[in-house]
């Protein structure tokens, strides 16, 4: 008796430590599973990490059309039309005809000017011969 006293003071004295009991064997991976589960997750990094850089330059290029078409809507504005270009191309050609009979009529008045000189001097060249004759 006195040994099942011991016991069960022994066993009211320690305390009550909860262990889950189970009777399954511990499932381990093989290598190959090891392996798989590794390409799995470098997979999917890498996966994510392409689609990053992939969002990047879609952005990249919507940025660079949006730059590029308003630099073209700029130019366009700035670009005559056809018809204002034929339009300030007539204004030229007037502005330069208008220079060009300018200049003739200049041209026109030295020239009548000079001949006027001429038939002055002609006729006082005559006059003087006329009157050393007489």
């Amino acid at each position: 008796m006195s040994a099942s006293i011991i016991r069960r003071s022994i066993i009211t004295r320690l305390p009550a430590a909860t262990r889950p009991l189970s009777t399954s064997v511990i499932h381990q991976k093989t290598v190959t599973e090891t392996v798989k589960d590794t390409i799995h997750t470098i997979d999917k990094k890498s996966g994510e990490v392409l689609a990053a850089g992939i969002q990047g330059a879609e952005n990249a290029t919507h940025t660079v059309k949006d730059k590029v078409s308003g630099v073209v809507g700029t130019a366009r504005k700035n670009t005559p039309t056809a018809e204002e270009a034929k339009g300030m191309a007539k204004g030229k050609a007037s502005e330069a005809k208008g220079k060009a009979s300018e200049v003739a009529g200049e041209a026109k008045g030295k020239a009548d000017e000079i001949s006027g000189k001429a038939k002055g001097a002609f006729e006082e060249a005559k006059g003087k011969a006329q009157a050393k004759t007489n």
